[in-house]
């Protein structure tokens, strides 16, 4: 790993052919940035928007902001590094140094994943359902008079025109203004908080853990030369790599469309012949075998494979155990996810007790000054504890300004929180490439099957606090969760570029900023232009949004009681986590991983398959071969992932979003 300098100043960095750079203190450069590489991120987020409003939005080829890191991102970092072979080449100027690089390939990265269904389109769909979607059986128009002016515009036509585009075909603006201002700050608020938190965490989790960030490995091999033994670019492995990920992505472009094969990639569902009881307990039994997820899980260590696979495997027979044998018919059951809302809030405490010196060093520095902690280091932590703390207020004070009950709001944050920071904690360890590598919906679901419906409903005839509650569903149903993977992983390449860490938070900031502004802009303009329900991309997340309100509506003329089934499932999981992480620090030689259960709980239905083919290649490498081949094998898996960035991702995202028809029978997802 590249050595880490959490807070040195960039006194000295080198250009990509390995001359030393002094960097001027002038402008933006004296915090490790520069005015070049903050408008050519400018620019070629900018330019993003277009691809993604074409691609994901009005064609639908691919879904290339749920990748990890996000195509754009990776479409950003290729033309950056192009642009500096040729400037090399022709020496008609100083090509780009490495924080240059990292600061465009960042930025880009994580405003446009501000742009994916799971945050910009999920929240338009929250903010106008209610609208749209009355009926008289559920008569949402009732609930929508809840939503303040500020979070969404209060005139019906407006969000009619959402779906089914406006009369002047321009989006109105001046409905649009003040939500659109209301949720970028609190986009900013709570990013900021998860970004603080990341900042006080790298210091245990990268210094004195030494975590491996497996997802840096890719652009920092892509980027500097100096990395690896053999430049990516030159190693015979990684073009291996990339050319099997084309042909393969060519063999499932060539079924998908010429003969009608399923879209996403490849797929083989082991249980179509289990048929009858007990044996059906174990459908779904789909063996996925996604490019990015081998290719980038080769970085995976094998005890968190096998652990994945293993535990995935485990929850099948709990299903065969209770439905099967037991004979018991609970829908949903073994409640895999249920299970993983309670191992990540368990893993999140313990994250945080683990962690709490940083936390505990900037408290008392904030208290009894610089004096009061051992070394001028950690007096720094003052500022990130402060951000936290702001952050995370400022977002309840945001809830509680909408209509929400204080209570509901710090227990709904304090959970989004959790998620979180162990997501992040998932991608420094495992660095699995998915943005969905949670139990998406559950921080929401379980606060509201933990208690009677009427707790948080009310008496009425005010509703506002739970219609808010539910409005905000997008930020657990959504991969909002994923920008503390990136602050942590951006700690990580900053370090590599000896940029300092208030560089990496503000470049961070900003681009959680204007990713919103212009996810609004790269939302509204097609759909209020050509309606959403015209376009084939739609409007992602509206049933759920739809179906969110009217279980509020049905909660208010019957009350749920709670879910006792999905909360012993939440205590067992939570209970379960707690035994394997005491396991794990009792006996050194443990296989089974704690984050290992929490994933396979949360996705492995799709995780199971890639990590079980990586557990066996880098078995077999490790003891045939030791880590001399696993060295060497290691270009040829990043490649493989980088080749189906490219080429399912931008060049076939680009040509079904330019040109259509056939070009859209086959539809490439990441998440």
């Amino acid at each position: 790993m590249p050595p880490r300098a959490a807070d040195a100043a960039p006194t000295a960095s080198r250009d990509l052919d390995g001359e030393r750079q002094e960097p001027r203190a002038v402008g933006l450069e004296r915090y490790g940035l520069t005015v070049r590489a903050v408008v050519l991120a400018l620019l070629l987020t900018w330019l993003s928007g277009y691809w993604i409003r074409q691609s994901e939005i009005v064609a639908l080829a691919c879904q290339g902001t749920e990748a990890v890191p996000s195509i754009p991102g990776v479409g950003a970092l290729l033309l950056v590094l192009m642009g500096n072979a040729l400037v090399r080449r022709t020496r008609l100027g100083r090509p780009l140094q490495l924080p240059e690089i990292i600061t465009v390939f960042l930025f880009v990265t994580v405003a446009t994943t501000m742009f994916g269904c799971g945050i910009g389109r999920f929240l338009l769909a929250c903010l106008s359902a209610p609208f749209y979607y009355s009926s008289p059986a559920a008569p949402l128009e009732k609930l929508a008079r809840f939503i303040p002016p500020w979070l969404s515009p209060a005139d019906p036509l407006v969000h009619k025109w959402l779906y089914e585009s406006a009369p002047t075909g321009h989006v109105p603006w001046h409905a649009w203004q003040w939500p659109i201002v209301a949720w970028t700050g609190f986009f900013l608020m709570f990013g900021g908080m998860l970004l603080c938190l990341m900042m006080l965490f790298s210091e245990r989790w990268g210094g004195e853990e030494r975590l491996v960030f497996p997802l840096v490995r890719l652009p920092l091999q892509m980027i500097d030369p100096d990395y690896s033994e053999v430049p990516f670019f030159r190693s015979r492995a990684a073009w291996i790599g990339i050319g099997l990920a084309t042909f393969l992505n060519v063999i499932n472009i060539v079924r998908g469309v010429f003969m009608g094969g399923p879209s996403g990639g490849l797929a083989v569902d082991l249980g179509k012949q289990l048929i009858g009881a007990p044996w059906s307990a174990l459908r779904p039994l789909n063996v996925h075998f996604r490019p990015e997820l081998i290719g980038l899980g080769y970085l995976i260590s094998t005890e968190l494979s096998f652990s994945i696979w293993f535990f995935h495997m485990l929850s099948k027979l709990q299903a065969l155990l209770i439905t099967g044998l037991l004979g018991l018919r609970l829908p949903g059951a073994p409640y895999a996810q249920e299970q993983g809302i309670g191992a990540y809030v368990v893993l999140g405490a313990i994250l945080f007790w683990k962690g709490r010196g940083p936390l505990v060093a900037g408290f008392r520095a904030l208290i009894w000054g610089a004096r009061a902690v051992s070394s001028p280091r950690a007096a720094s932590y003052r500022w990130p504890l402060i951000g936290a703390v702001l952050g995370f207020v400022g977002a309840v004070a945001f809830c509680r300004a909408a209509g929400m009950e204080v209570w509901l709001a710090v227990l709904y944050l304090a959970v989004l929180t959790s998620v979180s920071v162990v997501y992040a904690r998932l991608r420094a360890e495992a660095g699995a490439p998915l943005v969905w590598a949670y139990p998406y919906g559950l921080a929401h679901r379980a606060v509201k099957y933990f208690m009677n419906s009427s707790v948080y409903v009310g008496a009425g005839p005010d509703y506002r606090s739970a219609t808010v509650f539910n409005l905000l569903i997008f930020m657990s149903r959504g991969y909002f969760p994923t920008v503390s993977g990136y602050g942590i992983e951006g700690v990580t390449l900053g370090e590599a570029a000896r940029m300092r860490k208030s560089s990496v938070f503000w470049l961070l900031l900003a681009a959680i900023g204007v990713g919103a502004l212009a996810s609004f802009y790269f939302h509204l303009v097609p759909y209020c232009g050509r309606g959403a329900i015209g376009l084939r991309g739609g409007l992602w997340g509206s049933g759920e949004a739809q179906a969110q309100y009217a279980s509020l509506w049905t909660a208010i003329k019957m009350p749920v009681p709670p879910d006792q089934p999905r909360i012993i499932a939440t205590v067992s999981g939570g209970g379960f986590l707690t035994l394997l992480t005491l396991a794990r620090a009792r006996f050194f030689g443990s296989p089974f991983h704690p984050l290992g259960y929490a994933m396979a709980c949360s996705y492995g239905e799709l995780l199971w398959g890639p990590f079980l083919v990586t557990w066996i290649i880098k078995s077999v490498l490790l003891r045939y071969g030791g880590h001399k081949a696993y060295l060497a094998a290691l270009p040829g898996f990043l490649g493989f992932a980088l080749g189906h960035f490219v080429v399912a991702g931008a060049i076939w995202g680009s040509l079904g979003a330019a040109l259509g028809g056939p070009f859209l029978r086959y539809g490439v997802w990441f998440g």
